[in-house]
């Protein structure tokens, strides 16, 4: 599961639930449509967890915008009702924008006013990862007979003899 991935979802699962009010990304321009919601870069620590994997702490901070704090904290409040009767798990989507069965626990949201018409819902979640470990071959077992044991030469034979089975078997 890819970063863009779970933020991808989470922004189609706001929007839909706040009922689709205009999304902004980067810097939010002086004149901006209300309603609106504001999705900043979200906050990142991360840790060690096993010899194979990794661990990156999310915090997302997300901007529910209008006329009124009243109207924000309502649209707050569908998304953060929405997220809770689905016990916290976001569907996650797609590269086509369409849900791909699986989906990503947060923890517990929480909203609360920040400024005049603005209403902050703040989302975490926790995603493991694998180390970019070079991917190794696993060790092949070879059988020797038991009539060569002890003959240098016919153990090497048998081994060659081996390798190329393996290697025609690969190749098939």
């Amino acid at each position: 599961m890819l970063l863009e991935q779970e933020i991808a979802s989470i922004i189609a699962f706001a929007l839909h639930h706040a009922d689709n009010p205009s999304p902004y990304y980067y810097d939010v321009p002086e004149c901006f449509q209300y309603p609106a919601m504001y999705f900043p870069q979200p906050e990142i620590i991360t840790g060690g967890e096993t010899f194979r994997t990794y661990w990156m702490r999310y915090a997302w901070y997300i901007n529910v915008m209008c006329a009124t704090t009243e109207d924000a904290h309502e649209k707050a409040w569908k998304v953060l009702t929405a997220l809770k009767k689905r016990r916290n798990l976001v569907p996650l989507i797609g590269e086509d924008g369409k849900p791909d069965g699986k989906g990503l626990r947060l923890y517990d949201p929480t909203i609360q006013p920040i400024d005049t018409g603005v209403v902050q819902i703040s989302l975490e979640w926790t995603s493991r990862r694998p180390y970019d470990d070079e991917a190794v071959e696993k060790m092949v077992y070879f059988e020797v007979d038991e009539h060569v044991r002890g003959d240098a030469a016919a153990i090497e034979a048998a081994v060659e003899r081996a390798l190329r089975l393996y290697e025609n078997e690969k190749s098939t």
